[in-house]
């Protein structure tokens, strides 16, 4: 499936809504000469709780047929778009992610975050950052059924697992667990988890602040005649594209070079519709095709900015050991580790799947 100029619009959306939602009050506050967008960035900006839901809405159809256009480019047979991947776009209208933060004090050290999701309609998954300590929830059968798995093939793993990594039979019933953040290095290093990547938090902010500057630079703002909350921010496809290359290489090359295998879209207009309602920025949203060149129709990528709430650790998590999990992998010198682990290589392979690249830093 070719979609790697579909994920780098996606990307240059994302991108724009996000720093303008989470961390460009002063850039807006600087360039926007609207008192009422002045102050609702500012306001945004100040906010110790906050949260944002990310989604996308408009013509399905029109996601396929571009899918189809962008695949039908390379002349290659194996970028044609299939049923499946068809289906798994439509998919995409019926989801959707919130990220939530709450300062819960005056330092960085308590600072709280959440991220849950809505995936093809199967709502309950919820990741929790509190205190230093994880808390995960899944409808693991819902969606274990939802993408094809059978019931004994959820059993047959919920059984492996729960014998080597003590709490996760409350998991695969989608009940609360929780993992001491501090632990996912030392789980790590047995293969069994996702080391927890030192990310300089301090850079990113600054490298998505000046996205957010650099994006707006003489973009023109305008307020719907129709809708007095309605503003729209014109800029260009390139200067979008090329944004989203330069953060990328700054936070993970890797990405950036994922992005550069493509050539850039033809450069026209890009347009970012904003609403502004009693003084509080309420909802971002873009249109993916317009990074497509020859598409048409609408599919956006919307942004819309949820009431603060305080984030608490939930009261029934159960604790996953990671201590006992380790200890059972430790064998006496000379000793066969693999004949020790209950688990197979594959099992904690799709153990880590589950769990998922959840880090501190991804979630406060």
């Amino acid at each position: 499936m070719r979609v790697t100029r579909l994920i780098a619009g996606a990307l240059a959306g994302l991108t724009t809504l996000t720093v303008i939602a989470g961390c460009a009050g002063e850039q807006l506050q600087a360039l926007e000469p609207k008192l009422e967008l002045r102050n609702a960035a500012k306001q945004l900006g100040e906010a110790k709780q906050a949260g944002f839901t990310i989604k996308i809405n408009g013509s399905a159809d029109d996601l396929v047929a571009a899918a189809k256009l962008d695949a039908g480019k390379s002349g290659d047979p194996a970028d044609e778009i299939t049923d499946e991947d068809a289906k798994v776009l439509r998919q995409l209208f019926n989801s959707s992610f919130t990220i939530a933060y709450d300062q819960a004090g005056d330092g960085v050290a308590d600072d709280r975050g959440s991220i849950s999701a809505t995936v093809d309609g199967v709502t309950g998954t919820e990741v929790r950052y509190v205190d230093k300590t994880i808390f995960i929830k899944a409808p693991i059968a819902e969606l274990a059924t939802k993408f094809g798995a059978s019931a004994d093939e959820v059993k047959t793993l919920s059984d492996q697992a729960v014998g080597s990594l003590g709490g996760l039979d409350a998991f695969f019933d989608g009940k609360w667990v929780s993992i001491d953040s501090s632990k996912l290095g030392d789980l790590a290093e047995t293969g069994a988890g996702v080391p927890a990547k030192d990310v300089e938090e301090q850079k990113l902010a600054d490298e998505l602040s000046a996205s957010a500057e650099n994006l707006l630079e003489g973009a023109s703002i305008v307020r719907d005649e129709n809708d007095d909350t309605h503003l729209v921010v014109t800029s260009s496809t390139a200067k979008a594209y090329a944004e989203v290359q330069r953060l990328a290489k700054a936070v993970d090359p890797t990405i950036a070079e994922t992005l550069t295998s493509e050539p850039a879209p033809a450069d026209k207009p890009i347009v970012l519709d904003l609403w502004v309602k009693d003084g509080k920025l309420t909802a971002a949203e873009i249109n993916l095709l317009q990074f497509v060149d020859g598409a048409t129709g609408r599919v956006a990528l919307r942004l819309e900015v949820t009431t603060g709430a305080a984030i608490d650790a939930p009261q029934d998590a159960t604790k996953i050991d990671v201590d006992a999990f380790l200890n059972s992998m430790k064998s006496p010198a000379g000793a066969d580790t693999s004949a020790n682990a209950d688990l197979s290589e594959q099992d904690l392979k799709e153990l880590e799947e589950l769990l998922g690249e959840v880090t501190p830093a991804a979630t406060s």
